[in-house]
């Protein structure tokens, strides 16, 4: 390869970096800025990979305080075969895992797959003994349809479990 070949890889190496790199800081920004940045095409099947002292009628009430809202899911399968949550991600469906790995008094953290802007599929991961907290399936089942933070003292939304709320308005 002569000098001006080797030129012009290193330049479209550059504005592919340069061009990456700005895609994922407008993607960052539009959700940061967004209260509601993605959406589900169907309504997701919510699958509980958590285990057996995931309490059932806990998640059932998460999900009817969507519904009255307007948010509804397929279904939810509160006792899913091995062969479902042997899987990390699966499109159309939130998956409820217990994990060892939050730290730092982090409760719960809901991971989103996208595209564009369309919920592809989610994972709530719990810390051990907090799936069954008063208003935190609420607030992770909202960030698992589509939602982000918002701070003001009650809403469901809010980023501090202690400042939670059942409150829900679009700000």
């Amino acid at each position: 390869m002569n000098k001006r070949h080797a030129k012009i890889c290193i330049l479209l190496l550059f504005c592919f970096i340069v061009g990456f790199s700005t895609g994922i800081g407008i993607k960052f920004y539009y959700e940061s800025t967004t209260f509601k940045p993605f959406a589900w095409d169907d309504s997701p099947v919510i699958v509980n990979c958590y285990g057996k002292d995931f309490n059932k009628y806990q998640f059932e009430r998460a999900i009817e305080y969507w519904a009255i809202r307007g948010y509804n899911v397929g279904m939810y399968v509160h006792s899913p075969s091995d062969e479902v949550c042997d899987n990390e991600w699966l499109d159309g469906m939130i998956i409820l895992r217990k994990s060892e790995k939050l730290s730092n008094g982090i409760l719960a953290n809901t991971i989103r797959r996208t595209s564009t802007f369309t919920m592809r599929s989610a994972v709530i991961q719990y810390a051990p003994g907090s799936q069954n907290l008063n208003l935190l399936n609420e607030h992770e089942l909202g960030h698992a349809l589509g939602f982000t933070h918002v701070e003001k003292e009650k809403h469901i939304m809010h980023p501090h479990y202690h400042k939670m709320g059942r409150d829900f308005y679009i700000p």
